[in-house]
């Protein structure tokens, strides 16, 4: 098994205001696909299956533990949480691409726990052998988690000497030696999912003296993941037995003979440390087009992370035995959970615009795991276009969604469509965790990675009506991962037709010095750019200026899109005669028709005034126009005769103070009447 390391490249940060509004994005100009491409899935060659895996950690497990001194769990090493980080993380997620679920706290050990350089060990149990052979345990928890993970720094075992982290049902984590994982004396451990583990290292040498001075460590903190709360605690719907998931999510070994089908042997629920948190987020495999190595390219989400982590840990296959069987959670319904595959990637390419991040496993994936294929070509605009996912929601096992493409959603702020997908959820949805899953088209090929929620209800996964799904689109950022995932052809592009992708709110696209740019939004300030018409539409109205305007309506800003009319019923509210406009359907209750009440217009009879003198009246994009005075030179408009007089009998005007405002004809009411 070989595979190429790609380049580090520095963290970014990203924010985006996510109410759903059309605004265009001035001023930048995007990079796009340097040509259209589609690659089809792999199979992980060589290394063990998940459950090989398991199997061998469990026969590890056995024989360590047998090793343990008597007494160890007296000697506990426990480090609690604060009510404050109960409280922080029990606070519902709402997955709307700014932040990945956050799923655990980091805390520091107290003094110095373990063996510092030169010193004895100041914790744990000693068992001596003859010899001079011997092992050391310590027990470690934090009270309360779902898992724990170890931080050990100053580290460094000499010759014959090696380190294990112990778990219950035969977890096992090791042989950490030398300088642990990244030689550098400096590594998390994987986690175990108990609030509880052993530590245990094991010295095979001759020389009698336990505390060998350049043997050295420090457990310095210890991650806490909390626990999944039992099901009575949680919301009453819940679909199956596990908790705190919503009531439309869909397991994903209930659902088959789909396109999604191959993503269960590719997507992997992701947890890393980053600071005093553990996040959590979903990413996938992808194959390359070089079919001489298996590189283990991983693509999720830039709002998870965008730079190389060493602590990673992806758990693929992480799924229930059954449809709707138990969590793979040893807290909640027993079982043995499965172990991390892989610790630590490294991130080649990620970017804010178009959300995404490609890296490289540290490690292979287990044997069986699928590198997904996939397809550059656009898909932002195919409306009603079929899409599928499986991702890890809620830090739990996978769940299968499907979507159509929605080229009629409103957009959110600095998510544009084409360089995002905006789509409706047809079965099944998305969680915090979900992030980063690779989304598929139809031939089962990624297209694009999950962003999240953009809408007016996305606390609740499960309102399809107010909610919509958004993935970052390969098409979009292909430039900045081609030279990774298809090395073969140097990047970049030879002319301006490989970089058109049919998107008219990206403007015209030109190849410069093999790169595709964008001229960037067409449309001017004041107005917003509709991809389904190929148009500039309306002016970006803000609430409380008086104008009913795109992404506003009589929920989101009553002061300018309910206008309360007279008249029997007195209470209805109402925006104007198109009630798909605002929604409210209380508009044209019992017959009562409403118009004009936001200053939108949706037909021309709503503008007509009744006059022949303004010419003919006209609705346009939402504003009524007049063709001014139909009479030409010489004669002037009689709106008593509703004709073009002779200028010689005067100025017959559509309205009057006297007789002499009147062309033969007299000045009544306000009005020029014949005699």
């Amino acid at each position: 098994m070989t595979y190429k390391r790609g380049k580090r490249t520095s963290k970014t940060r990203w924010g985006v205001v996510l109410v759903a509004v059309i605004v265009a994005a001035a001023g930048t100009v995007p990079v796009l696909a340097a040509r259209t491409t589609n690659v089809g899935p792999e199979i992980q060659q060589g290394g063990l299956t998940v459950t090989e895996l398991t199997t061998r950690q469990q026969e590890n497990n056995q024989w360590i533990s047998a090793l343990i001194p008597d007494g160890v769990a007296k000697e506990r090493l426990e480090v609690g949480i604060t009510k404050q980080d109960r409280e922080l993380l029990a606070t519902p997620h709402v997955n709307d691409g700014t932040a990945p679920l956050r799923i655990g706290v980091v805390k520091p050990v107290a003094g110095a726990v373990g063996k510092p350089y030169s010193q004895d060990f100041t914790r744990g149990l000693i068992k001596e052998s003859p010899g001079g052979s011997f092992v050391w345990a310590m027990e470690v928890g934090s009270q309360g988690a779902q898992a724990i993970r170890l931080h050990l720094t100053g580290f460094y075992l000499p010759d014959n000497t090696e380190m294990y982290l112990l778990g219950p049902n035969g977890q096992t984590d090791g042989p950490y030696t030398a300088e642990g994982r990244n030689s550098d004396g400096d590594f998390w451990t994987r986690s175990i999912a108990s609030e509880t583990a052993q530590v245990v290292l094991r010295y095979t040498g001759t020389t009698p003296k336990i505390d060998r001075p350049e043997m050295s460590f420090l457990i310095s903190e210890i991650a806490h993941i909390r626990g999944r709360p039992p099901q009575v605690m949680e919301k009453n719907h819940d679909s199956w037995a596990c908790s705190d998931n919503a009531a439309c999510l869909v397991d994903a070994q209930c659902i088959s003979g789909t396109p999604a089908d191959l993503a269960k042997d590719a997507v992997a629920k992701m947890e890393w440390i980053q600071g005093p948190y553990i996040y959590t987020c979903s990413g996938g495999l992808l194959a390359d087009t070089d079919s001489g190595s298996q590189i283990p390219y991983f693509l999720t989400a830039n709002h998870c992370f965008s730079s190389s982590n060493s602590n990673l840990e992806t758990f693929f296959n992480y799924t229930t035995d059954i449809c709707d069987g138990s969590c793979p959670d040893s807290l909640v319904t027993g079982g043995t959970p499965p172990a991390a595959s892989t610790v630590g990637i490294t991130v080649v390419a990620s970017g804010g615009n178009g959300d995404y991040t490609l890296g490289i496993l540290d490690e292979a994936p287990p044997a069986g795991s699928y590198f997904l294929g996939w397809n550059n070509t656009p898909i932002a605009s195919n409306d009603g276009a079929q899409l599928y996912r499986i991702s890890n929601a809620n830090f739990g096992p996978q769940v299968y969604s499907q979507h159509d493409v929605d080229t009629g959603s409103p957009t959110c702020t600095g998510l544009p469509r084409g360089e995002e997908i905006y789509s409706k959820d047809q079965a099944g949805a998305t969680m915090g965790g979900s992030s980063g899953s690779p989304v598929l088209n139809n031939a089962g090929e990624v297209v694009g990675q999950l962003t999240g929620c953009c809408g007016y209800n996305c606390a609740d996964e499960c309102d399809t009506a107010s909610n919509w799904t958004i993935d970052g689109a390969m098409a979009y950022y292909y430039a900045s991962i081609e030279p990774y995932l298809d090395p073969g052809t140097g990047g970049g592009c030879t002319s301006d037709a490989e970089c058109n992708d049919g998107l008219y709110c990206n403007g015209t696209e030109s190849c410069v010095s093999g790169t595709c740019q964008s001229s960037g939004d067409p449309c001017g300030a004041g107005t917003t750019c509709n991809e389904a018409t190929d148009a500039c539409d309306g002016t970006v109205t803000s609430c409380g200026d008086g104008f009913c305007g795109t992404g506003e309506d009589c929920n989101t800003c009553p002061a300018d899109c309910r206008a309360k009319l007279n008249g029997n019923p007195a209470n209805r509210y109402c925006c104007d005669g198109d009630l798909a406009d605002c929604g409210n359907t209380a508009c044209n209750a019992d017959g009562w028709v409403c118009g004009g009440g936001d200053g939108i217009c949706t037909s021309d009879a709503e503008c007509n005034d009744g006059l022949y003198c303004t010419g003919t009246e006209s609705c346009v994009n939402g504003a009524c126009q007049s063709s001014g005075d139909p009479c030409g030179t010489g004669t002037n408009c009689d709106e008593n005769t509703t004709s073009c007089v002779p200028v010689s009998c005067g100025a017959n005007k559509a309205s009057c103070s006297s007789n002499a405002d009147c062309c033969s004809n007299s000045c009544r009411n306000g009005t020029c009447r014949g005699n």
